[in-house]
């Protein structure tokens, strides 16, 4: 048999190639995976991730309409919170149910952020006030840049469940586009996280079982583990050119309202 003979065992595609390259040269190919590695994350860090405004989010009539409303000054997406305070006794015009919404106005006030409260007592904001009386609702604006707001809505959700606990009587609550957004960030990171706990240790223990060995069922692992990290960093990249959509959802904002519309069967039980 010829030398050349010998090329027919030769892997002839480029993963087998690699594979083999990689087995042969480990240290190369660990160490320069990890340099990988961190070299994009370093780079993501450093660009940052761009992102598009709220008004190039949309196609077609609807981003011309946004670009509109832009140009002529008006916030497309006003970052709204609203309070609802209900009694399944008392009626908005009664006295004691009225001092209930001045406390609420007075607790919210005092933060720098609040903007344009709008009060059920007012008659110009009588759309605030339910058919039957028994419900109303305090709105305002919040100020800023979403994650500005995200980072001090707590002392006025603080505000309002002081105000709730000192009327028993009255069910009072708050919801809107800043601390629903932040209630919803804060439940997905911590079933990220809880899927990380569960899911990472499952993962090593099915391949523990399946490679018989540690550093066999741990490399895989890894590998994937590094490889997303890798992926965030460079995702920055294309960014710059291709600004990638801020909001999480298109439907956030009805989350939102979900979350409000959840309040009222809560408030009558």
């Amino acid at each position: 048999m010829s030398p050349s003979g010998n090329n027919s065992n030769r892997p002839r595609n480029l993963a087998a190639r690699m594979g083999r390259w990689s087995a042969s040269h480990w240290k190369t190919a660990v160490f320069g995976w990890l340099a990988f590695v961190v070299v994009s994350l370093a780079v993501g860090m450093n660009m940052g991730m761009k992102t598009m405004s709220n008004q190039d989010t949309n196609v077609g009539e609807s981003h011309r309409a946004d670009q509109i409303l832009n140009h002529a000054g008006f916030k497309a997406d006003p970052q709204s919170e609203i309070v609802v305070i209900q009694s399944s006794k008392l009626k908005a015009t009664d006295p004691a149910f009225q001092a209930v919404v001045r406390e609420e106005i007075r607790a919210v006030r005092g933060h720098a952020l609040v903007t344009n409260i709008r009060s059920p007592l007012n008659a110009a904001h009588a759309d605030q006030v339910s058919d039957d009386r028994h419900t109303v609702m305090v709105t305002w604006e919040m100020k800023g840049e979403l994650k500005e707001a995200e980072k001090r809505i707590d002392p006025i959700l603080e505000a309002t469940d002081r105000v709730g606990a000192n009327h028993r009587d009255f069910f009072v609550g708050e919801a809107g586009a800043v601390s629903s957004d932040k209630a919803i960030s804060k439940a997905f990171d911590s079933q990220l996280k809880q899927a990380g706990e569960r899911s990472i240790p499952l993962t090593l223990a099915v391949l523990l079982i399946v490679f018989g060995a540690f550093v066999a069922a741990t490399v895989p692992t890894i590998v994937a583990l590094t490889a997303v990290a890798a992926t965030i960093g460079l995702v920055a990249i294309p960014s710059q050119w291709i600004p990638m959509d801020q909001r999480s959802d298109p439907a956030r904002r009805a989350r939102g309202r979900r979350r409000l519309l959840a309040l009222l069967p809560q408030a009558r039980a």
